[in-house]
């Protein structure tokens, strides 16, 4: 067994830590290696957490006497997640049936997301933002030539301009909420909200986008509904998003309605349902609804002032949750967006 100063000083590590023995039995788990795979790990086979044979067979070449091995492996835990594995026997020099093996897990998921972010960014950002640019410098230009001396057309394309540029600045903040998101979706809250008040809040507050629209908030909230484990910033922005999109794409005059309680089929998880009376959505995209600047009609979602980044923000956020976003549509009848999120015990 490892030594009590030894196994103090690897409890301090950031890293997930493991030791094994000679049949590749954990005998011995860090503090960080509890939190990423759970409790009731030490006396079990390692490959029940690692299921990866490129992983397994590195850690058995160290044991047989080789040398440090190091091995990218890739885990489904909460979110998919990318360790650079490194094994090291503790002590070279035994024998086989008494050698152990150090095994520590480093995530570099951030370092592969900030690859795919950056490519991202180049492949969707520079498209989403040439159409606002290309009307600015248009605008730009009519103003100095044609419009110069026209204030009416001046005014108007002022006007133009303040919106165009309010989209660009709405497209970068969501692309900086979602980077923010995505950094922190492995590490679950702990603290809980009442999303009662949330909900009430929010229907004043989104009263100027309704009467807008033409469109009526309805909603149906028990008094006793639980807390759910949460952050409220984060919640409040899923509902913000949920109710105005079902306002901006209802008919004029329609209803949206909340409805919130236990959910019926786990009574763990809160469920909070946004309908509205809109077109609805065909089968063939509510699979694609929550991917990043994924429009089903992208003139209209530009002329409503969506940056096409809304739901996967909420994917994002629930997801940091534990929680799920379901999406049920009817054509020509409406859709139902459902939070389920885990109730604070």
């Amino acid at each position: 067994m490892l030594d009590a100063k030894i196994e103090a000083i690897l409890d301090t590590l950031s890293v997930a830590v493991f030791v094994v023995d000679n049949n590749q039995t954990i005998v011995f788990r860090n503090e960080s290696a509890v939190s990423l795979f759970g409790t009731g790990i030490q006396g079990r086979k390692l490959a029940h957490y690692v299921p990866n044979k490129r992983c397994i067979r590195a850690v058995e070449d160290t044991i047989d006497g080789g040398d440090r091995a190091r091995v990218d492996v890739r885990l489904q835990l909460v979110v998919p997640t990318t360790f650079a594995m490194t094994a090291v026997r503790v002590d070279p020099d035994v024998t086989r049936s008494d050698a152990m093996v150090v095994v520590s897990f480093e995530d570099v998921s951030h370092i592969q997301e900030a690859e795919q972010m950056r490519s991202d960014f180049v492949a969707n950002v520079s498209h989403e933002l040439r159409s606002p640019l290309t009307a600015l410098y248009g605008f730009i230009e009519t103003l100095q030539g044609p419009a110069r001396a026209d204030q009416q057309a001046s005014d108007r394309f002022l006007y133009l301009m303040e919106k165009e540029a309010a989209r660009m600045a709405r497209l970068i903040d969501d692309l900086l909420s979602l980077s923010k998101l995505q950094s922190e979706e492995k590490y679950a809250p702990t603290t809980t909200v009442d999303l009662r008040p949330i909900l009430e809040r929010l229907s004043a507050s989104l009263e100027p986008i309704l009467e807008r629209e033409e469109t009526k908030v309805t909603l149906e909230i028990p008094e006793d509904l639980p807390k759910v484990v949460g952050v409220a910033d984060e919640l409040t922005q899923v509902f913000s998003n949920l109710i105005e999109n079902a306002a901006k794409y209802s008919r004029n005059g329609a209803k949206v309605t909340v409805v919130a309680g236990v959910d019926s089929k786990e009574p763990d998880m809160v469920r909070v349902s946004v309908s509205d009376q809109g077109e609805g959505i065909a089968p063939e995209h509510i699979a694609r609804l929550t991917e990043r600047f994924y429009r089903i009609d992208k003139g209209r979602s530009r002329d409503k002032g969506g940056t096409g980044l809304g739901l996967a923000i909420v994917k994002h956020i629930l997801m940091r949750h534990r929680g799920r976003l379901q999406i049920d549509s009817v054509l020509g009848e409406g859709s139902r967006f459902s939070v389920v999120v885990p109730r604070a015990l």
